[in-house]
């Protein structure tokens, strides 16, 4: 009976164990077992690696505090949430127009315009500029922000430091970074749900004392607003209400939602916005994640609403551009490097190896294409030293072949081996310059 009751307590001790390790497994498989999501902390006046813009368009105000008690998700019509006065001059947003209009600039705009959901036409993207706010961020604010690579905007969340310069638009939100220009939008997750990280503080970024029950996440506000009360960044403990742009007449129509038809033809896309009671007319935009042809989203963007009958602008996807790429140069470069170097420039490595001395091993001796330009995804062969194998000598060695060596192969020995003996095209040097007794044939 006792060896019973011992073999059930194991058993159940299995049991358990074995039920443990599957509610984990499913757990993690289905979120229960989530881990805190990682913000990047950015301090005033950083810039980020990979941002949209790199000219001065204002970094904001080193406050060195949060201006108010507040914390946790806002909406964007709430007093405090943002600092400024009147006067308030800390971005420069005729200069991030001019650069985003400029020739040459258009994949960066296409890509800065789809980060915001908004049109990449140059008119459109003029009305959205000239329709944001300038203040800065009364506390820590935690935000999605957007780096340019590879001629796309990637999403990450960040941690942006009390004072620093934002546009906000007339519901609120935080929609560019005043110093590079990056696209902002509403992050995902709730401030007390986030790692914060603190990187580059060798380059600009610097680590200061996070309040976690003083970060805000500020979401969209229910309707448009025509002021915007800020705390006076002079004297905190007064507010000033900032006016913003008209946002234009109240729709008095009915508002219905856009219809998503991103991925859809554009005929199709077309039929299904004008059913939903659209007039459509269309655009191009780069979206290299859309088949060409194809419709890559609307403007306004779908899921939101608009008026019945109001114009929606459908943007079809244009035919990837074959432009060619500059090739870098990555000679003297560690292997890992200088792969990831031609992978950054749109081209493809293909290595090979060859022995080398010691102080080469793992770097690039040569490559092909050297420099020039080349067409997106075409290679570039990398030769990457390697240590010599044991006897192996650039130039010959005792064992050689072609360079002669004691045991001379192509030149003769004493006894010849083209001839008599001595009379070989050799010599007593052995093959061509070696030297000793050759090679000789009995």
């Amino acid at each position: 009976m006792a060896r019973a009751a011992k073999r059930f307590r194991m058993f159940s001790l299995r049991t358990a164990g074995a039920f443990l390790a599957f509610a984990l497994t499913l757990g993690s498989m289905t979120g229960l077992a989530c881990m805190a999501r990682t913000a990047a902390a950015e301090a005033v006046g950083y810039v980020a690696e990979n941002a949209f813009f790199t000219g001065d368009l204002g970094d904001g105000i080193n406050l060195g505090r949060n201006l108010t008690d507040k914390g946790g998700s806002r909406k964007g019509s709430e007093k405090g949430l943002y600092g400024g006065s009147r006067q308030l001059d800390v971005c420069d947003p005729e200069l991030l127009l001019d650069f985003l209009l400029k020739a040459g600039n258009g994949k960066k705009k296409a890509a800065w315009a789809k980060a915001l959901g908004i049109s990449a036409k140059d008119k459109r993207v003029k009305d959205f500029v000239e329709s944001l706010t300038e203040v800065v961020l009364a506390n820590d604010t935690l935000v999605v922000n957007h780096g340019y690579k590879k001629g796309k905007a990637n999403r990450y969340d960040a941690l942006l430091e009390a004072g620093t310069a934002v546009l906000v638009d007339v519901f609120g939100l935080p929609r560019v970074k005043c110093n590079c220009g990056n696209p902002l939008a509403v992050s995902d997750h709730d401030p007390g749900d986030v790692d914060i990280k603190f990187k580059n503080k060798g380059k600009g970024n610097k680590k200061w004392k996070v309040d976690k029950d003083r970060i805000v996440r500020v979401e969209k506000a229910d309707e448009k607003q025509k002021t915007l009360v800020v705390v006076d960044v002079k004297d905190p403990d007064d507010e000033v209400p900032i006016d913003l742009p008209d946002p234009g007449p109240t729709e008095t129509t009915e508002q219905v939602p856009v219809p998503e038809v991103r991925d859809s033809s554009e005929a199709d896309a077309t039929q299904v916005l004008t059913e939903a009671g659209f007039a459509v007319e269309t655009e191009s935009t780069d979206d290299p994640d859309v088949e060409p042809g194809f419709a890559a989203g609307t403007d306004p963007e779908g899921g939101t609403t608009a008026a019945k009958g109001s114009t929606v602008t459908l943007l079809i996807a244009n035919a990837p551009t074959t432009e060619p790429v500059n090739v870098p140069s990555v000679a003297g470069m560690p292997q890992a490097d200088a792969e990831q170097t031609i992978r950054d420039a749109g081209l493809i490595p293909v290595v090979s190896t060859q022995g080398v001395p010691a102080e080469q091993v793992g770097r690039v001796i040569s490559q092909d294409p050297a420099d020039g330009q080349a067409e997106p995804g075409s290679t570039v062969s990398l030769v990457v030293g390697e240590e010599q194998a044991v006897g192996e000598q650039i130039g010959g060695t005792d064992a050689g072949v072609d360079g002669g060596t004691d045991a001379g192969t192509d030149g003769g020995t004493d006894t010849g081996t083209d001839g008599e003996a001595d009379a070989g095209a050799g010599t007593d040097a052995g093959a061509d310059a070696g030297t000793g007794a050759g090679a000789a044939a009995p």
